[in-house]
């Protein structure tokens, strides 16, 4: 397993989820829970950055980037200890892996994959490190 992976995905002359996607599924590559999120008055640019999340996470675990694979990483903001305590939180959540399937036994014991995620007007970029757990993340 590579200790970090990165992705850059190019969407600014596309309009719609599946133009990113190429031959593979919207329903088998995102999750339903990052369906509802990203369809959720959400730009083209939330769709591009979890899929560019995806592919860096793939790239960490040196993983081929097929619809399965893919649909086995989950892009989700997660919400800090702070916002937890009110229900009106305005901060905005850094994003959060979540591994399903035959992904999760590739990550390594005692190592969370955090990644970040940057947009421009046309390109989605990510960047997945694997690192030592935080006492934040249980």
């Amino acid at each position: 397993m590579n200790r970090w992976g990165s992705a850059l995905i190019r969407f600014g002359d596309l309009s719609r989820p599946q133009e990113l996607l190429g031959q593979m599924a919207v329903d088998a590559v995102y999750t339903p829970a990052e369906r509802l999120r990203s369809s959720a008055g959400r730009t083209l640019q939330h769709w591009a950055g979890r899929l560019a999340g995806k592919y860096a996470v793939l790239r960490l675990l040196d993983m081929p980037p097929t619809a399965e694979l893919l649909g086995q990483v989950e892009v989700l903001p997660r919400p800090t200890p702070a916002c937890r305590k009110s229900t009106a939180c305005l901060d905005g959540h850094p994003p959060a892996v979540q591994l399903s399937g035959s992904l999760r036994a590739r990550a390594r014991s005692g190592e969370r994959i955090r990644i970040s995620l940057s947009h421009t007007d046309g390109h989605a970029l990510a960047v997945a490190v694997s690192a030592a757990r935080l006492p934040e993340d249980d």
